[in-house]
C-alpha cells in the first residue's frame, strides 16, 4: 500500500524524487505552467532555498545559453534547476551557479522546462533575465562565479565574526 499524499499549510502537496518528476512531466506536456519550491543552494544566490519558482514549457528548439532549466538529472534520476552553459544540437551543457561540477551534457528529452520566475519570501515574482543569464552562464563556465561567491562567502562570515 502506498501512502497517499497530504496536503498541509498553504495548500501545498510535499512531492520529491520520482513523484515530482512524473508529476512536472505531466503538466510540461499539456502545456501548463508548474510552480514548486526550490530547494538546495546549487543556484545561489540567484535562486534560494525555499524561492518559488513557476516553470513553463519549452518552446521552440528549447532553450538558450543562460536559461535556467529544470530537468532530470542524468545521475541522480531527480528534478534539478540549474543554468544552460552552452547549447548544442539536441545536448545542453549545464551547470549550477554555485557548484564547482558541471551536470555535464543533457539530452534534450530530460529537459523539463525553463524557469519563467522566481519569488522569494511572498515577495513578486521576478521573470528571468536572458541578458543576465548569459553572462552569469560565461562567468560560472569559466569558474570565476564560484570563486566570487565563495570569496563574497569568506568576507561576509568575518564581518559577521568581528574581524576585519
Amino acid at each position: 500500500m502506498k501512502p497517499a499524499p497530504r496536503v498541509v499549510k498553504m495548500g501545498e502537496i510535499p512531492l520529491s524524487g520520482e513523484s515530482l518528476t512524473e508529476l512536472m512531466r505531466e503538466v510540461m506536456r499539456r502545456r501548463k505552467s508548474f510552480r514548486f519550491r526550490a530547494r538546495g543552494l546549487s543556484m545561489s544566490p540567484f535562486i534560494k532555498d525555499g524561492d518559488v519558482l513557476t516553470v513553463v514549457p519549452l518552446a521552440g528548439s528549447g532553450p538558450k545559453r543562460g536559461d535556467v532549466v529544470a530537468f532530470v538529472h542524468p545521475d541522480t534520476g531527480k528534478v534539478a534547476v540549474h543554468r544552460v552553459l552552452r547549447a548544442g544540437p539536441g545536448l545542453f551543457f549545464i551547470k549550477g551557479d554555485n557548484v564547482a561540477d558541471a551536470d555535464g551534457r543533457v539530452p534534450f528529452e530530460r529537459l523539463l522546462g525553463v524557469v519563467a520566475s522566481v519569488e522569494r519570501a511572498g515577495g513578486r515574482p521576478r521573470a528571468a533575465n536572458r541578458c543576465a543569464g548569459a553572462v552569469i552562464a560565461s562567468l560560472s563556465g569559466s569558474g570565476l562565479l564560484t570563486k566570487a561567491l565563495g570569496t563574497a562567502r569568506r568576507v561576509a562570515g568575518r564581518r559577521g565574526s568581528g574581524r576585519p
